[in-house]
């Protein structure tokens, strides 16, 4: 059984490396951020973590980018020879990569050196206190695969001449291209695709890629979101792969990506951190990525949307002269200093994730808003960190139902159905989706909210005494009385109907007078049980929601 390995931290001393010095970066077991002005060295940082792992034993395994599972440094920034004699001054100075492998804490020295074929130099990855059954090896990569997505993986095709355009059909496991095509859907909401994947190039650019077929295009006709998602896509499948071949033997991932955000809509930047969260759990991967993105940043850091106690963080550096570690790596401070705000002016708040409420029509929604007015509404969004929005869709209860089974998407809502709508085990069971209340003892058409607020009507009209003539006397009308509610209600004869064109008339016709009145006020006092009721499941499913949408 293979050792797991884990990236721990990177420690810069004095004199500095390059610039970086004196500060030491500790990194999250599952997705890390490093965030900072340009210039600052975040890719330096990448580089030279990307440097010091992977897979480098000849005829080992390869990527879906054709590449073996490793990076050097002088691929990714650029490190002149004459850099290699500063450096080698005070070799103890040079900057520390600590990994964990199998809990036993390996460190090595970065040490640069010069390159005999190229014009630039190298970055060998040392061992520090070499120890006789040292499996690493002490010039050698720590062996976890690592794949590194630069920027060339934006190179465009529409730019490229077509004679430097090549794709093939790139022959996938079916467990690695569906992985593909449930990644990028995730993201990118409806994207139509398949799992015709091909192997894209541009000569010259060094880039290739991966990318799922498109039913309404050519896969080169991508954007530069979805050319950065496939790469990211292409890198998951990898692991993906070499996971399922090595078995036991699967040390675990290490998957770098230099400015993650690049070309991604803030909103899918919220779906991308989700996705990667889920796929870095699955595949045992830790995630290093730089950022500029505020969107980014928010999704991750337990400020914003992400969870104190997940294995995440976000890293800020200050001071592109002289960089080092923000003091105060809240997310209030890193979003001030990338907007350089004074410190006597409030940064703008960051708005909370929208929890939207699905409800069947108009109707169901302006009954559900009567029994949670306002004020309960920005309590319970206040409580789970979300802004709720009523959103009336259109459709029957039982497609609204449906539709978690047929998009993801609908997870993360909370579906409202009438009570007249039936709901499967199965849609119960994912805590989303409640029912709206009625009278104890209804069935069939009489338990829809049309047809429930005309019977309330009526039976408050020839209630002599009670409840219900109580709730007569409150209505919010001058001198309320039976006549009043038949002149106002029903003398018309629309109210009669029992059928769904007919009750939603009526509704349609009669809404503001209900509304004014506190007719729906005064039925929710008087079936207080029913309302109670619905108010918890309600909040419960709110609170589930929730708990998905800030993950």
């Amino acid at each position: 059984m293979a050792a797991k390995v884990k990236v721990k931290s990177l420690a810069f001393g004095k004199p500095p490396f390059r610039k970086l010095g004196n500060f030491n970066v500790e990194f999250a077991d599952r997705l890390t951020l490093i965030a900072g002005h340009n210039g600052i060295g975040k890719s330096t940082i990448l580089g030279l973590v990307a440097n010091t792992f992977g897979f480098t034993e000849r005829g080992g395994p390869k990527s879906y980018f054709g590449e073996p599972f490793y990076a050097n440094i002088e691929r990714i920034v650029y490190l002149a020879l004459a850099e290699v004699a500063e450096a080698q001054k005070d070799i103890a100075s040079a900057p520390i990569v600590t990994a964990s492998v199998n809990g036993i804490e390996v460190r090595k020295r970065c040490s640069m050196t010069h390159r005999t074929v190229w014009k630039r130099a190298r970055v060998v990855p040392r061992t520090i206190d070499k120890s006789e059954d040292d499996a690493v090896g002490q010039d050698a990569k720590i062996p976890l695969p690592t794949i590194y997505l630069g920027m060339k993986r934006l190179a465009s095709a529409g730019e490229a001449d077509e004679k430097e355009v090549a794709s093939t059909k790139l022959e996938m496991h079916d467990d690695d291209s569906a992985l593909m095509v449930d990644f990028v859907s995730a993201v990118i909401l409806g994207t139509e695709l398949n799992t015709n994947v091909t192997h894209q190039t541009i000569k010259g650019s060094k880039k290739k890629t991966a990318q799922p077929g498109y039913k309404m295009h050519d896969a080169f006709a991508v954007s530069m979101g979805q050319d950065s998602l496939g790469s990211i896509a292409t890198a998951l499948a990898s692991f993906n792969q070499l996971k399922r071949d090595m078995g036991d033997d699967y040390p675990g991932g290490l998957l770098v990506i230099d400015e993650m955000d690049v070309g991604f809509h803030p909103h899918a930047i919220e779906r991308l951190v989700k996705a990667l969260k889920k796929y870095a759990n699955r595949l045992d991967l830790q995630i290093i990525a730089t950022t500029h993105s505020p969107r980014l940043i928010q999704a991750v850091h337990p400020d914003g949307d992400g969870n104190v106690n997940a294995p995440d963080s976000v890293i800020y550096l200050l001071d592109t002269k002289r960089p080092r570690l923000a003091p105060d790596q809240s997310l209030r401070a890193m979003l001030s200093d990338m907007a350089m705000i004074p410190d006597d002016e409030k940064p703008s708040r960051q708005p909370k994730p929208t929890l939207a409420v699905y409800f069947e029509d108009d109707e169901a929604a302006q009954f559900c808003a009567s029994l949670i007015p306002t004020a309960n509404k920005a309590a319970l969004s206040k409580k789970y960190g979300v802004r709720i929005n009523w959103v009336p869709l259109g459709i029957g209860g039982s497609h609204l139902v449906s539709l978690p089974s047929k998009d993801p998407l609908f997870l993360d809502r909370v579906l409202i159905v009438d009570a007249d709508t039936t709901v499967p085990k199965d849609a119960a069971a994912r805590g989303n989706t409640v029912k709206l209340p009625s009278v104890p003892g209804a069935v069939g058409v009489a338990r829809s909210l049309e047809n429930t607020i005309k019977q309330f009507l009526r039976d408050i009209s020839t209630a002599q005494e009670g409840p219900l003539h109580e709730a007569l006397l409150k209505l919010s009308t001058v001198n309320p009385s039976s006549d009043k509610i038949h002149v106002n209600f029903f003398q018309d004869g629309l109210g009669e109907s029992t059928k769904r064109e007919n009750t939603k008339a009526w509704w349609k016709k009669n809404w503001s007078r209900l509304k004014k009145w506190g007719v729906i006020q005064q039925w929710a006092a008087v079936y207080k049980a029913e309302t109670d009721a619905f108010e918890v499941a309600f909040e419960n499913s709110v609170a589930h929601t929730a708990a998905r949408l800030n993950k």
